[in-house]
């Protein structure tokens, strides 16, 4: 399928409807899959995509998934800073939601490696009466000055936007066996993101009624970056479990 968006490039996507649908469930729920650097020649049907499709489109998720702009068939060129493939990606959801045609209650941006870097260029949506969440997959912390044109102040930026915003709901999984960030490395910046979202959620009970933030962080032992194997598996049960 073809996405047309309004900012002069058009993707090419897939749209894998869910495998399981219950009538008594009320909620309409679409999830957009990011793939890794298309400059390494990431594209939409990178394995680790295709594990993660199988538990949303079980737990009744609409799951939409596409090349980012100058790859396999998709329109435009890559930029170096994936700060356009941001706008991309709002457009992409905009375009999901009208796609499926009914009211969408639920809507989850999960990235993988690159992907999940632009994924938190995404907000949470400012209608409450539709939940905004994030699954990040091997967050590439330890490349991201590079694999961002040295913007990676922007990008740690908005990931403190994101988890300070009272509606967010997050998930961090990684594996401590990270070809491109050290289990260290991870393990300070769980620590930095934990504080961060508590001072948030301290700041959020203040005020009645308001929602807080919440964040998940789950490390698999012996997990690459790549999740092969029983790692896979383990990363879909987790995925499956969370949503």
């Amino acid at each position: 399928m073809l996405i047309d968006i309004d900012i002069g490039v058009t993707l090419k996507g897939e749209y894998l409807p869910p495998t399981i649908t219950d009538p008594s469930e009320q909620r309409v729920k679409v999830a957009i899959c990011l793939h890794p650097w298309s400059w390494l020649g990431g594209n939409m049907h990178d394995p680790v995509l295709d594990v993660l499709a199988k538990p949303l489109r079980t737990k009744g998720y609409h799951v939409f998934r596409y090349n980012s702009r100058g790859v396999g068939g998709s329109s435009g060129w890559p930029t170096l800073t994936g700060l356009t493939e941001g706008k991309d990606l709002e457009a992409v959801v905009d375009w999901s939601v009208g796609y499926v045609q009914v009211k969408i209650s639920d809507v989850v941006i999960v990235g993988y490696s690159y992907g999940s870097l632009i994924a938190t260029l995404f907000p949470s949506l400012p209608n409450t009466q539709i939940k905004t969440s994030h699954i990040l997959i091997s967050y590439p912390l330890g490349p991201r000055t590079y694999l961002t044109l040295f913007r990676s102040s922007t990008y740690t930026s908005k990931l403190r936007e994101l988890l300070r915003s009272e509606h967010s709901n997050v998930l961090v999984v990684y594996g401590d066996g990270d070809e491109f960030t050290s289990a260290k490395s991870y393990e300070s910046w769980g620590k930095e993101l934990t504080e961060l979202r508590k001072e948030s959620d301290a700041h959020l009970s203040v005020e009645q009624g308001q929602e807080q933030s919440r964040l998940t962080l789950c490390c698999r032992p012996g997990a690459s970056h790549f999740w092969r194997g029983r790692h896979g598996v383990w990363l879909a049960e987790v995925v499956g479990k969370w949503v």
